[in-house]
């Protein structure tokens, strides 16, 4: 099929021109030398030349369709967890039954695309099971699925797993939003074995030195009716508590509860341990560590509000949980207190409608007091704008936006941790005011304001740093919302408190005045990358990062030597991940004849959470299967798994026509026609004697 850029009725106008021209060439020219069938041979070759070339001004398009075929996708989601090694059959999971496993996908790929993943604290593409991943998250698996595959013609997803997940919310929940068949197939074993185990510690993560602080243990035992067993606390080689446990049933749980006295300050590890008791599954479980923040001051920290809000209610509990500070909470107009006798201020709402609170801002403004700002429906932008915060706002028409966060990966304030940056997406939104955000260059976004599906460059959450002035500024209503729902899905506020503890920690903390700074944890899990940032100033306390920065990392038997890596105008290492334990590490540069140097610490600290829980949760597996009409196999069931998917009339082959338009303008003999034409015309006059 031909169609043209421009109206087909211009045909008959390229017709009549070529003809014209070509009879005033031929037939009303007088040229006695050619012959009367010289004259019409060239005649309608000038005119078909002629014609052909006013055509292809009308840029002529071919229009052709392609069928293109779409196999159906599998996707396949294989637990890589360590509790897949600590179950009796590790050894039949890690070789036969990988091997037919592969051998069945192989299968498949015959008739589906296959994309194969494996799951643990993160996913990755593969399908060599090594079972290392020290967390199982089946929920983001799940997540991932949904936002990578939209619009694909996926046929079915195949989870290969115990059905143990201790990370992230219930997998039966995510896999919900799947629309296609979820085929299960159940490994692990559903036995109780004889095993004691510690399976939960709760303790501060940080204390005031010279207090006692508690720590409560969560003791289990299996099978191990009137056994005996020895919980021991040690601090580094110190024996700082003792108890022995006398297991009374075969489904025996006890709560540990202890007072231990907080030393020096600085970062300490406590481990705890269970002697083995005979018969036991594992030992794995007998063993947790954690660590405590001792110091020697605490910071104060006031809230101030204009009216009792949920959201001033979240923000107080989350900075409350560490000792670290001493909060404390005040209506704006019952405050009477000097306002540096504190070290940090949170105000919510304020300046407001109703109170401008304008000398406790100019005293405020004169101390150079780090504060927290929470917007809302009652701030007062106008007087707000005044005080030069790094973010200014002007309202239109008293209109409010549900806005969802989205991080910005080139944040330099703090590392917030890879779960964190993850979980981020998943918040329920926040209101915010419509209207126009101006932020100041020397601000740094933590997170965006993301509208519908659109990501815009409004700041949510922004830090602001003006010579020794800090700030930081939430934009919207609706903190306590995030709280909540990091507890439903997670049972946990982690990632709402890191948020918090790391703001909190911006804003307290004394500005380093050395030419060389280096910041990092005190505290990495075994599965989290190590990661350190630093900063050189000139003597002009200018940034610059021409200089090489190295570091030392050791521990009693180890060192590793790295080099900095030059990020904008400042510095990043990653070190990687590191074994348990303790560290130090030293770092340096030249610059100007000198040298700087900076030394620190840190602990990794082991994951155990895959040795607590061994017993495979096959109903959990069979459940998210029966909600998408789809079954449950067991290990020696590869074949029926494959008929099934096979026989289901839903998984097929997805045809598309597409459709093809090609300009004549691009077809070279078209073009090499016209020339020959037009060649064999001119041949034909000479030929004849004409010119």
């Amino acid at each position: 099929m031909v169609t043209t850029e421009y109206s087909l009725w211009f045909l008959p106008l390229c017709l009549l021109i070529a003809v014209l021209y070509a009879g005033l060439l031929y037939v009303k020219a007088n040229k006695p030398e050619l012959a009367l069938w010289v004259k019409r041979l060239a005649f309608f070759i000038r005119c078909t030349a002629v014609f052909l070339l006013l055509f292809l001004l009308l840029n002529p398009l071919i229009q052709t369709k392609q069928k293109e075929k779409e196999k159906p996708v599998l996707i396949v989601g294989l637990d890589n967890s360590e509790s897949m090694r600590l179950c009796k059959d590790s050894t039949f999971y890690a070789k036969e039954f990988q091997k037919k496993m592969k051998q069945s996908i192989e299968s498949l790929r015959n008739r589906y695309r296959v994309d194969t993943y494996l799951i643990g604290d993160s996913i990755q593409k593969g399908m060599d099971m090594d079972f290392s991943h020290k967390q199982t998250n089946l929920a983001s698996f799940f997540d991932m699925v949904q936002s990578s595959y939209i619009n694909k013609n996926v046929g079915a997803l195949v989870l290969i797993s115990d059905g143990i997940y201790n990370a992230g919310r219930n997998p039966l929940y995510a896999a919900n939003a799947i629309k296609y068949p979820v085929y299960t197939m159940a490994l692990g074993d559903t036995n109780v074995r004889k095993d004691i185990l510690i399976t939960k510690v709760n303790h501060n993560k940080s204390v005031y030195k010279d207090n006692f602080f508690p720590v409560e243990i969560l003791v289990k035992a299996h099978k191990l009716m009137h056994q005996q067993a020895l919980l021991r606390i040690k601090k580094s080689d110190e024996v700082v508590f003792e108890k022995q446990l006398r297991v009374t049933n075969n489904d025996y749980s006890e709560w540990v509860r202890l007072h231990l006295k907080a030393g020096e300050t600085g970062l300490h590890a406590y481990t705890i341990r269970i002697t083995p008791v005979e018969g036991e599954f594992t030992h794995a479980n007998n063993t947790a560590q954690f660590f405590i923040e001792v110091v020697d001051k605490k910071e104060k920290v006031v809230i101030l509000y204009h009216a009792p809000h949920p959201d001033v209610s979240a923000i107080s509990q989350s900075i409350a949980q560490n000792e670290t500070y001493e909060v404390e909470t005040y209506p704006i107009d019952k405050f009477n207190k000097a306002i540096d006798d504190y070290n940090v201020v949170v105000l919510h709402q304020l300046p407001s409608k109703n109170n401008p609170a304008k000398s406790l801002l100019d005293d405020i403004q004169k101390l150079h007091m780090p504060v927290f700002y929470v917007l809302g429906k009652n701030t007062h932008f106008p007087w707000l704008n005044s005080l030069q915060i790094g973010l200014q706002i002007i309202p239109q028409r008293e209109m409010y936006n549900d806005v969802y966060a989205v991080y910005n990966p080139n944040f330099t304030v703090f590392n917030l941790s890879s779960p964190s940056q993850l979980h981020l997406t998943d918040l329920p939104p926040v209101q915010v005011p419509y209207g126009n955000y101006q932020t100041a260059n020397s601000a740094q976004i933590l997170l965006y304001q993301k509208i519908g599906n659109i990501t815009t460059s409004y700041p949510l959450l922004l830090y602001n740093q003006q010579l020794d002035k800090k700030t930081a500024v939430f934009a919207g209503d609706g903190l306590w919302r995030w709280r909540n729902y990091n507890y439903l899905f997670a049972n946990n506020h982690d990632v709402f408190d890191e948020i918090i503890s790391n703001t909190m920690q911006y804003l307290a903390i004394k500005e380093d005045k050395g030419f060389f700074r280096v910041e990092s944890k005190n505290v990495y899990k075994e599965n989290d990358n190590v990661v350190f940032d630093a900063e050189l100033f000139n003597k002009n306390y200018e940034l610059i990062n021409d200089p090489e920065v190295s570091m030392l990392i050791a521990d009693k038997e180890n060192k590793y030597s790295y080099v900095f890596s030059r990020h904008l105008t400042s510095y990043h290492l990653d070190a990687g991940r590191f074994p348990p334990g303790d560290y130090h590490w030293k770092a340096w540069v030249k610059h100007g004849g000198e040298t700087y140097e900076k030394t620190g610490r840190f602990s990794v600290n082991k994951i155990q959470i895959e040795s607590i829980d061994l017993l495979a949760n096959h109903q959990l597996l069979a459940g998210i299967s029966a909600n998408s009409q789809a079954a449950m196999f067991y290990p020696n069931q590869w074949e029926e798994l494959e008929a099934a998917i096979k026989n289901n009339p839903e998984i097929k082959t997805r045809v598309y026509y597409n459709k093809k338009h090609t300009s004549l303008l691009n077809i070279y003999l078209l073009c090499l026609g016209i020339i020959l034409l037009l060649g064999t015309e001119w041949v034909l006059r000479k030929w004849s004697g004409a010119y």
